[in-house]
């Protein structure tokens, strides 16, 4: 009879966690903020840009408080459509934007291209939330391309609210 109490135990232990938003269970970090559905990710969404690597940043670099604007369309299983998903710099400038935004839990990896042929661009990553907020790093150049702005490597907080 034991070994089926504890079995039962196990199973709702793990029923429990499986089941549960709270991406620190046990004291394990977890990667994601939470389930997001397709219609809370997708739409027109601005980003703030903090510097978080001072002076490494070099001239031609995104000043604090800039604003970088995008356009997600998310599919159901939460890739961004490249086709119809864009960002804009804040020059106005529109370029083509790809990436997912994990749906169970909230995981954005985004990829801000500087356009066809460029080699530049930048990549967003963070966590979208069901309230309509983004909180994550923005990195120029996105790993293996050239920078968008400035000549080096920069990395900013990114906080971004839907429109």
């Amino acid at each position: 009879m034991r070994p089926i109490a504890f079995a039962l135990t196990l199973l709702v232990l793990t029923a429990g966690c499986e089941t549960s938003t709270d991406p620190f269970l046990f004291g394990i970090g977890g990667s994601g903020g939470g389930a997001i559905t397709q219609a809370q990710a997708t739409g027109d969404w601005s980003f703030t840009v903090t510097q978080s690597n001072g002076t490494a940043c070099s001239t031609g670099a995104l000043a604090d408080g800039s604003v970088l604007t995008a356009h997600l369309d998310v599919g159901t299983d939460g890739t961004v459509n490249s086709s119809t998903s864009s960002w804009r710099s804040p020059s106005g400038i529109v370029f083509p934007l790809a990436g997912a935004v994990g749906l169970s839990d909230g995981h954005t990896d985004l990829h801000l291209s500087g356009g066809s042929g460029s080699g530049t661009g930048m990549e967003l990553i963070g966590t979208t939330s069901a309230t309509s907020t983004f909180t994550g790093t923005l990195s120029d150049p996105d790993p293996g391309l050239f920078p968008m702005f400035g000549s080096g490597v920069c990395q900013y907080t990114t906080a971004g609210a839907k429109a």
